[in-house]
């Protein structure tokens, strides 16, 4: 069966968290998968155990038609590796990978702790304070430059190209972003191969020198790769961040409770991914006749997977609205799931981690100023792009 679920569904218009976590219930609770109309028609896999299935079956779940919804125009340059379906995909991944993994998030983070540190001081004691423009949108900017090794003073440009391409994406006005962000990342490339390479391994050099299917990548691969390495951790870590902020001003006693059991970090940042879902929908193309849900699905069909309805799914979390840091296990698909779970999540808690120790031994007054309201974005990555606090200081 094709159920039909809230009237209207549309992930690119405006709505609050509250808002969201209704429709999902609502989407979750409807029998088989919901269909819209809109955007060339869609399914969406809302209920946590289907969202697992359409993950782990890329066979018949495919990225390779593009990741988005809407579908992307024919004409277009693919996100390697994201865009890519197995096998072919571990061969670009591999290049990667083992630069990315848990020991090299832990080097980063003595670096990582001297940002945060540095954002930390310039923010003034109880004064209202954007916490997105002060500390959770450069922080993960810094540290994508610091990974792939280009100078920190690039940041104010790399920043307003992925603002012009979020308003590129949400309103249809061309900004030129896209190619902008292209010549960036063939500058980085021309450059590094330019220079003497230093004996350590880092991202640039792998995909400069990596090889994948026998052969060394073309420039547009290796554009492509260093494209999404650059950019795709900065929206999903910053809403991470922001969520991380909310909530320490808004559960003064748990924040107390972790302040007191560092021990608790890495679980409450786990917690703060699994309820945020900043990575919160992305789409699959159906490749092979299946079924899903009691759903039958048909080769073209898209399938919108909702992170962020499976991460809130009762059936599989209880209180699932509840941040609770000593949940386990979390199986949560905040990060994804199979083999195009998020390659950059272990930098991206290691960034979290950081902030959550310091920020506690920085402040302890943390209140939301409830004179400016908190925005939202809406489209694949939904989240907190605005959260106005004050932050203080008791003195000792």
């Amino acid at each position: 069966h094709m159920a039909q679920g809230p009237a209207t569904f549309d992930i690119h218009r405006q709505t609050t968290p509250e808002a969201s976590a209704e429709r999902w219930e609502e989407l979750r609770q409807a029998p088989g998968l919901c269909h819209f109309a809109r955007y060339g028609g869609f399914f969406v896999a809302s209920r946590y155990e289907d969202v697992m299935q359409v993950l782990l079956h890329p066979e018949i779940f495919s990225s390779a038609k593009g990741i988005t919804l809407p579908p992307p125009d024919t004409i277009r340059s693919f996100h390697i590796p994201a865009e890519i379906d197995p096998p072919a995909h571990g061969e670009y991944r591999s290049l990667v990978q083992p630069l990315l993994g848990p020991a090299d998030a832990r080097a980063m983070e003595p670096a990582i702790r001297g940002t945060v540190r540095e954002l930390i001081a310039a923010i003034p004691c109880d004064e209202s304070v954007d916490f997105v423009r002060a500390f959770a949108r450069p922080l993960p900017i810094i540290v994508a430059l610091d990974l792939l090794r280009i100078s920190r003073d690039e940041a104010a440009a790399i920043e307003q190209m992925v603002e012009d391409l979020h308003h590129e994406v949400a309103t249809g006005e061309a900004t030129g972003a896209g190619r902008r962000l292209e010549a960036f990342a063939y500058e980085v490339l021309d450059r590094r191969a330019a220079e003497e390479r230093p004996g350590t391994p880092d991202l640039v050099t792998a995909v400069l020198e990596g090889q994948a299917f026998g052969r060394p990548l073309e420039r547009e691969e290796q554009m492509s790769m260093i494209r999404l390495i650059m950019v795709g951790g900065f929206d999903t870590t910053s809403i991470a961040l922001a969520n991380l902020a909310k909530w320490l001003a808004e559960n003064p006693a748990e924040r107390d409770r972790v302040a007191a059991k560092p021990r608790l970090v890495d679980g409450l940042c786990e917690e703060i991914v699994r309820v945020a879902s900043p990575s919160t929908y992305l789409r699959r193309e159906v490749v092979q006749a299946a079924e899903l849900a009691g759903t039958s699905l048909q080769p073209g069909d898209s399938v919108l997977v909702a992170f962020g309805a499976a991460n809130l799914d009762p059936a599989k979390f209880g209180c699932p609205a509840s941040i609770q840091p000593e949940r386990k296990p979390n199986p949560h698909v905040g990060f994804g799931a199979g083999r195009h779970r998020c390659i950059g999540s272990f930098v991206a808690k290691a960034q979290m981690r950081v902030a959550c120790e310091e920020l506690l031994e920085a402040f302890d007054r943390f209140a939301i100023d409830g004179e400016k309201p908190i925005r939202y974005s809406s489209g694949l990555g939904q989240g907190i792009i605005s959260l106005p606090m004050r932050l203080g200081r008791s003195p000792r």
